[in-house]
């Protein structure tokens, strides 16, 4: 790029520049300024199928929402239980044939319901540096393993 080249990109940021300020300047000198009334934004919302409340109807609102949440946490903690217990006891066997991905594992795993989410474990794989060190074999899977537990059975704790 010469000098004369520089110079004449330079005049055109400077154009474009000056072309921008002024008419964003013309717009905003043409746009009215339009203040708006709480009461009339009430009634607009209202209009709209909103419902506006004031600071104290809000916070009651608030405090009835968190005593129905502590109701409901104990109910919602029985039937986790019984869940995790259901999947402990499912078993596979993973096959790793030679030239697999660890995207093609974390398939067969999640397609079986030992894992929840294929590119999280894919990605856990990855970042802790397993990817490279899964060894071909046949493995006997539970449902209740962690990522690092299986990623120690599919690498032969290397």
């Amino acid at each position: 790029m010469n000098k004369r080249t520089a110079q004449a990109f330079a005049l055109g940021l400077i154009f474009a520049a000056i072309f921008l300020w002024a008419g964003s300047s013309v717009i905003a000198e043409k746009e009215p300024e339009m203040k708006v009334n709480v009461s009339d934004a009430k009634k607009i919302l209202e209009e709209k199928g909103y419902k506006v409340l004031s600071s104290s109807e809000f916070a009651k609102l608030n405090e009835k929402k968190a005593e129905v949440v502590k109701e409901e946490k104990p109910k919602e903690e029985v039937p986790a239980e019984k869940v995790e217990e259901v999947k402990e006891e499912q078993k596979f066997t993973l096959i790793i044939a030679s030239g697999m991905s660890p995207g093609d594992v974390a398939t067969m795993l999640a397609s079986q319901g030992i894992i929840d989410d294929e590119s999280k474990f894919e990605r856990f794989l990855i970042d802790q540096g397993y990817h490279t060190k899964v060894q071909i074999g046949k493995y006997e899977l539970k449902s209740g393993l962690d990522y690092h537990q299986i990623a120690k059975i599919i690498t032969k704790n290397r």
